[in-house]
């Protein structure tokens, strides 16, 4: 009975996952409004110190080769030494999915509409190197000990975060882009503990500790995000102004998002050894 329950909640949480996805898609890539929202952002975010732009560009230019070729070995390394064989199958799959899905997303079904919000009509939803991120995080957080998953959640999360926002200051992505690129990932994660669950791993004992901080974090998050959204908004036809409002709310919307999906995840998988 248990063992159901768990699968309904993650099989829950994938549907409202994959609607999110669609919506973000729908109102950010396909709306006149949404288009001025996401492009005031990335304009905003270009604002920032050569510094900064510079550091994030070689940051960014290694983040495949970090989650990619650190996330694998740490995964691997965990699996192997714990022997948790089906959670290495299931955090190495799900990656793998979720990484392709975005591709093709990206380059074969989805398309930016030409509604004159802007002149950069390539589509570039969802964020590729936001998805390995995101997929690199999530592999080492299920292939953790149910002890030490809350911190795997939280270094993950962070990682997720600061390499999406990163892409926003280098002018690689949009917001919706990264935010799109965490919601593929968690549909990945949802549809990979319920593998996990058919497969009969235990029950953790004791459960995982809880993440309030994440959620109060996300919750801030998301109030600082709202509010910039709706200065955007009522503005909308003001072209070019509160660039740099819109890129905080950008900045913000993928704080909060990136950390309501890391402490959810932990709260999903508290339960599973």
């Amino acid at each position: 009975m248990a063992e159901r329950r768990g699968i309904g909640r993650f099989a829950l949480a994938a549907v409202v996952l994959a609607a999110s996805f669609v919506v973000t898609y729908l109102f950010f890539v396909r709306t006149y409004v949404g288009q001025i929202v996401d492009e005031r952002a990335f304009v905003g975010a270009s604002a920032q110190h050569d510094a900064v732009y510079k550091f994030m560009g070689m940051v960014l230019g290694n983040v495949p080769t970090v989650a990619v070729g650190g996330g694998i070995l740490a995964t691997l390394v965990i699996g192997l030494v714990t022997r948790r064989f089906r959670h290495l199958v299931v955090a190495l799959g799900a990656g793998v999915v979720a990484v392709i899905a975005a591709e093709l997303a990206k380059h074969v079904f989805l398309e930016r509409a030409a509604t004159g919000a802007t002149d950069l009509l390539d589509n570039s939803f969802p964020s590729g190197h936001a998805t390995v991120a995101a997929a690199a995080g999530f592999a080492v957080f299920v292939v953790s000990p149910s002890r030490w998953r809350p911190l795997a959640a939280i270094i993950g999360g962070a990682f997720a975060v600061l390499t999406g926002i990163g892409l926003v200051i280098e002018q690689w992505h949009r917001p919706s882009d990264v935010v799109a690129a965490f919601m593929l990932v968690a549909v990945c994660g949802c549809l990979g503990g319920i593998a996990l669950l058919l497969w009969g791993v235990p029950e953790a004992d004791p459960p995982a500790r809880s993440l309030r901080v994440l959620w109060w974090v996300a919750g801030a998050g998301a109030i600082a995000s709202a509010v910039a959204f709706v200065i955007i908004f009522i503005t909308v036809q003001n072209h070019g102004s509160h660039l740099q409002i819109a890129y905080a709310g950008g900045g913000t919307a993928i704080l909060s998002v990136g950390s309501a999906f890391a402490a959810a995840g932990n709260a999903l998988f508290r339960r599973i050894s």
